[in-house]
């Protein structure tokens, strides 16, 4: 949860996750939403361990919608 409403993470974005290596884990989406380190609009971006993590989200009445996960390992600024 977030801002009380609920995450839902759509198959998009969860096959995402799994093509990453090593996979990313939903704690790891879930923290850069509540945490981020820059936020470009609906971009939100974290670094996590070794890598910047990359979050697409759109914000619905009832939940966060996260539309795509990727991540890189440059840190960004």
């Amino acid at each position: 949860m977030y801002k009380g409403k609920i995450i839902f993470i759509n198959s998009h974005a969860f096959d995402g996750m799994n093509a990453e290596r090593p996979p990313m884990r939903v704690s790891d989406v879930e923290e850069t939403l509540k945490n981020p380190d820059k936020v470009n609009g609906r971009q939100y971006m974290k670094w996590i361990g070794n890598r910047t993590i990359i979050i697409y989200v759109q914000e619905c009445p009832d939940y966060w919608d996260i539309r795509s996960v990727s991540s890189t390992r440059r840190k960004i600024k």
